[in-house]
């Protein structure tokens, strides 16, 4: 009897404390004592046939800002481009921090992009900026090196093929495409005949890393995989090791021949971000910030950034042109126009003027939408979102999936439709596919050039010859 009590009570203490802190939140479904709306959310996921569907659905029934949770952490969405704007740019020092996987955090140790908070982060990524602008990136740099790497691409294209066709795997092409251009940027080599098993062994363990990790690795206490399952917990950290000696490996080569005087840095024209963050090192030998440990880290956090989602945009991009030929017609003209009929090659000078292909990017972005489920950030203090209010201790995000989706943005968001952006000019900054606010992908810096010129280049490629691709 004492017992049956005891739950009652203790039941009656959840369901009520659930409801007070719901009431400090913006709508959302009935959640339930400990585990929240998961079951709700794994119902919908299942109904519609993918996550970002699901949180269409509750979108459409709670509004463009709404709560769902996760066990007992309430979790807000937006699904709204200006009050995106709003909450992570106007008013984006209250959301500085990721809400971070205790497991990516201990992997990590605050250290390096993406799994840090506080000054390391503010720190490396100030530092990222300056050291992509230092060495050209967004300009002359990158557009010398993509232009590089897709003529040698072409030119084995070419050499492999029989009766003047060629068969192309769409997806390696393009994962050792951008794989290269990210790998000159950050230690100035790149993948060709001789190393390009270097790339296929980090791409496999990148892959297998992103296959391992389950939602139940991400959401429980490190001690709880540590103590009762000891052999997942060291296959998840050996992974995490081998993913950052493997991408630092020059760095670490580097580093020993300027210590032992084999390599003089350059500390006013850096050869790539490498060489950048190991002149600062040299002149900040007492900041513990910068040390080689967390150069690990950085690299690591750009590879992953960077490398697999360009690849897959530009992948899906590839698609999209496939099943849409008048697009290829349009762009095809245009970059015509722009090169003089195709006596030069394509040059980033040219994106102000691009503005089919400009629309057509935006377009594979927003249908690729990369990122179904943003990273979520911590409010520290108590707010107001869209006139709800938002307690301390909650996550939130914008929900770039679902708003890419929104139908009261993107009329007929189904469609691949180029010419909506340029029927409303605006509409193309409404396209976040790197995200919004100061914890936008740092990666962007590297992958909008990327994209312009590869799109670009193959578009005008594919004047020339047709290929059968898989």
């Amino acid at each position: 009897m004492i017992s049956i009590l005891f739950l009652t009570t203790f039941l009656t203490f959840l369901v009520v404390r659930q409801y007070r802190k719901a009431r400090k939140l913006p709508p959302g479904p009935i959640s339930l004592p400990l585990i929240g709306n998961i079951h709700q959310l794994v119902y919908h996921v299942w109904k519609n046939k993918g996550v970002v569907k699901a949180l269409t659905h509750f979108r459409q029934t709670y509004g463009d800002v709404f709560t769902l949770w996760l066990g007992p952490i309430p979790h807000v969405s937006i699904c709204d481009y200006e009050i995106s704007l709003e909450v992570f740019v106007k008013n984006g020092n209250k959301y500085k921090d990721r809400f971070l996987p205790p497991i990516f955090l201990h992997a990590s140790e605050n250290l390096g992009l993406v799994t840090s908070n506080g000054d390391v982060w503010a720190e490396m990524r100030k530092f990222a900026l300056l050291s992509f602008r230092k060495i050209g990136v967004g300009n002359n740099l990158i557009e010398e090196k993509l232009l590089e790497e897709l003529n040698a691409r072409c030119a084995e294209i070419d050499s492999d093929s029989v009766n003047g066709k060629s068969v192309v795997h769409t997806s390696d092409f393009f994962d050792l495409t951008v794989g290269s251009v990210i790998n000159l940027i950050l230690v100035g080599k790149r993948f060709d005949d001789h190393n390009k098993e270097e790339f296929r062994g980090l791409k496999y363990i990148l892959d297998s890393t992103a296959d391992l990790f389950t939602v139940f690795d991400l959401t429980v206490p490190v001690w709880v995989l540590k103590r009762f399952f000891p052999q997942r917990y060291a296959r998840i950290m050996k992974l995490q090791t081998e993913i950052y000696d493997f991408v630092s490996r020059e760095a670490a080569k580097r580093y020993e021949m300027v210590q032992s005087g084999e390599y003089n840095l350059n500390s006013e024209d850096p050869q790539d971000f490498v060489e950048a963050y190991l002149v600062k090192i040299e002149e900040e030998k007492n900041n513990n910030m910068y040390t080689m440990k967390c150069l690990k880290h950085v690299i690591g956090d750009l590879w992953l950034a960077g490398q697999d989602t360009t690849a897959t945009t530009l992948v899906s991009g590839f698609n999209q042109l496939v099943n849409n030929p008048e697009v290829i017609k349009k762009c095809r003209e245009e970059i015509l126009r722009l090169t003089e009929n195709g006596t030069r090659s394509l040059k980033l000078k040219d994106r102000a003027e691009s503005h089919y292909l400009n629309a057509t990017i935006a377009e594979i972005q927003r249908h690729a939408s990369i990122l179904n489920v943003n990273f979520w950030r911590i409010n520290h203090e108590p707010t107001v979102v869209k006139g709800y209010p938002v307690d301390s201790g909650s996550v939130i995000t914008a929900q770039l999936g679902a708003l890419h989706v929104n139908d009261d943005i993107f009329k007929n968001p189904d469609e691949f439709y180029p010419e909506r952006f340029l029927e409303n000019e605006k509409l193309i900054n409404q396209v976040i596919p790197f995200g919004i606010g100061k914890r936008s992908c740092v990666g962007e810096y590297i992958a909008r050039p990327v994209l312009f010129l590869a799109s670009g280049s193959n578009i005008e490629a594919n004047q020339k010859k047709v290929s059968d691709v898989w």
